[in-house]
């Protein structure tokens, strides 16, 4: 398996460019989901974990929050900073298996933690999940999204159909065929259509993405699994075109 790091920081800003400030994924689906989980954060002080570019560690700092974020790829930390000007986001080089390092951002001060779609890209999940216990506050929660891992993960198929509808008319149906879901896999994919390289991805069940949260004393608070409203013009290989599937998967824990 190619190392994780070194390729996002070629993958940087190429990914940059096209995420900017949220792209249509992230704006629809997983900004307001981990919003509203989140709930009022002004004067909270919240880790973006794996923030990439920083968008929505800027997203926080406009709602009043004091925004700390970390990515483990110099280049994605150096885009960041060069897209946050007013200064107004702590940022950090630190890698999400770096136990040590992610402690000495400050044990027990955060009010929460937010990973939004990155930890299908970490390759041990534990050291995270400690390090979490170790930086909330009592009363703190770790909000993460990921890749939906029953219906948009490695190997997974999207299929399109012509159905009788009964009433002797053609209907048009779009939806996934997935064959691999129990076995974890660590794999090369595009996260980005045509992106320079494919990165490292890890696919695990529910219960494997679960299980290393559960070991260092967090329960599941809050689940949600949001998808596209139907977009009859989208691109027939489009989320939008299957709304009854939801492509991510945002999940809440607390301290059991």
């Amino acid at each position: 398996m190619t190392d994780t790091t070194a390729v996002w920081n070629r993958l940087a800003n190429f990914w940059d460019a096209r995420i900017k400030e949220g792209n249509t994924f992230q704006q629809k689906l997983i900004m307001p989901t981990t919003d509203a989980m989140l709930g009022d954060v002004e004067r909270k002080r919240i880790l973006d974990a794996c923030c990439g570019n920083g968008h929505y560690a800027r997203r926080l700092a406009g709602r009043g929050a004091e925004a700390v974020a970390f990515d483990g790829a110099q280049a994605f930390i150096d885009c960041a900073i060069a897209r946050t000007p007013a200064g107004n986001v702590a940022y950090h080089v630190i890698d999400a298996t770096d136990e040590p390092g992610l402690r000495a951002l400050g044990e027990n001060t955060f009010d929460a933690i937010v990973c939004s779609m990155a930890l299908m890209d970490v390759p041990d999940l534990n050291p995270f999940f400690s390090a979490c216990d170790a930086l909330l506050k009592s009363h703190g929660v770790v909000i993460f999204s990921v890749c939906h891992p029953c219906f948009n993960s490695l190997r997974l198929k999207h299929t399109a159909a012509l159905v009788d509808d009964g009433h002797g008319r053609l209907q048009q149906t779009f939806g996934v065929e997935v064959t691999h879901y129990k076995t974890p896999l660590a794999e090369l994919s595009e996260g980005i259509i045509n992106q320079p390289e494919p990165h490292p991805m890890f696919h695990r069940s529910i219960s494997d993405l679960l299980r290393p949260a559960f070991a260092h004393g967090f329960v599941v608070d809050a689940i949600e699994e949001p998808a596209f409203e139907f977009n009859k013009s989208a691109n027939p290989f489009s989320w939008e075109k299957r709304p009854e599937i939801p492509p991510a998967l945002v999940v809440r824990l607390k301290r059991a």
